[in-house]
């Protein structure tokens, strides 16, 4: 199986070493792709350190021209895209063909952005001393971004960081996640069919072993993150004078009203609770994860939520009527079983 290639400042790089990508639904391999080493890194840095000044003083018709092409891209090839957030995560094809779309409204969004900002003028003529004057704010990239991505949206949450990092010619080094950085891959591939400078942006599938370094580099002085809460804080530890922008695991709650007005309504409102709790096998830091109930429905509520979970369809994410897929590595998946068990263990019941 021939590796794929990763990006250094927009042009396809190969390496010495490569991991696997496997299909969480049977385990099989289902690519190889090629990780950076250290010198590789550093030349990726480099060159977006170099290029920030011509990068940030990119025309705005030029960045929304590129992000346009992503988004238009993105759907004349959204079934390819979809099939790869299969292949890699595991996800039902119905939710990676909704998030290939979302990625592509993402784009569409920043290239609006990038031709609509043009600072604002604010009066001064607030003080008597200001009679007259007018003030021009304007905004300017920080500099570079290291943007961290997860695993549960491999192509819409990159997108959130990268589509809005050109928008305001600010150059980006895509980190994806380790077990799902095909989608980051594919993303590269409509990039470099823009006229973005080079040292624009880079996708590193770099392990997580290896963070640190990138995180500490001073040529780095904004990072975006979305993972895990306790890997989110060390980050921000680590580097307090960065501007770091941390999007972390949430603890979503439904409140299912009294007021309701028919046996509709709460059948309804127990379809939704049972699809967004489990759409993406629970792995989704906006999932239903806690559920408030009226005392007195309880009972009747509880077995309408029992019935809409056992009707969702699990199975072959590839199959258009899957509603649940795998969870992403057999690990996860111990550790949830372990997770009930102890629940049960101290009192729980399992319906």
């Amino acid at each position: 199986m021939q590796a794929e290639p990763f990006w250094i400042a927009g042009r396809p790089a190969t390496g010495s070493a490569a991991i696997d990508v496997q299909y969480p639904y049977d385990g099989r391999t289902v690519a190889s792709v090629f990780v950076p080493s250290a010198e590789q890194v550093e030349e990726a840095v480099a060159a977006m350190h170099a290029a920030r000044d011509v990068v940030g003083a990119t025309s705005a018709h030029r960045r929304a021209s590129a992000l346009s092409h992503v988004a238009d891209r993105l759907e004349q090839r959204s079934e390819e895209a979809a099939q790869v957030i299969v292949l890699e995560s595991g996800k039902p094809i119905k939710w990676a063909r909704v998030e290939v779309a979302r990625a592509a409204s993402t784009f569409r969004w920043a290239a609006e952005e990038a031709r609509r900002w043009s600072g604002t003028l604010q009066r001064l003529d607030t003080d008597a001393g200001g009679a007259g004057r007018l003030a021009l704010v304007r905004r300017f990239p920080r500099g570079s971004l290291l943007a961290i991505a997860p695993f549960n949206f491999p192509l819409n949450l990159v997108a959130h960081k990268v589509a809005p990092a050109i928008a305001v010619g600010a150059p980006v080094i895509i980190k994806p996640a380790p077990s799902t950085p095909l989608s980051s891959l594919f993303l590269g591939q409509l990039l470099a069919e823009t006229d973005l400078h080079q040292g624009s942006w880079s996708v590193l599938p770099v392990p997580n072993s290896q963070m640190e370094h990138l995180i500490l580099d001073p040529r780095l002085p904004v990072i975006s993150f979305t993972g895990s809460g306790p890997v989110g804080w060390d980050i921000k530890s680590l580097v307090p004078r960065k501007h770091v922008t941390l999007e972390l695991g949430g603890n979503a709650a439904a409140v299912v009203c009294s007021d309701w007005s028919s046996e509709q309504d709460l059948e309804w409102a127990a379809q939704r609770i049972a699809l967004f709790a489990n759409y993406q096998a629970g792995q989704s830091c906006i999932s239903v994860q806690r559920v408030y109930v009226p005392r007195e429905l309880y009972e009747v509520f509880t077995v309408l939520l029992s019935r809409h979970i056992g009707a969702l369809r699990q199975g072959n994410p590839n199959d258009d009527a899957t509603d649940v897929g795998p969870v992403i590595n057999e690990a996860s998946a111990i550790r949830i079983e372990q997770w009930i068990d102890d629940a049960v263990h101290a009192g729980a019941k399992i319906l």
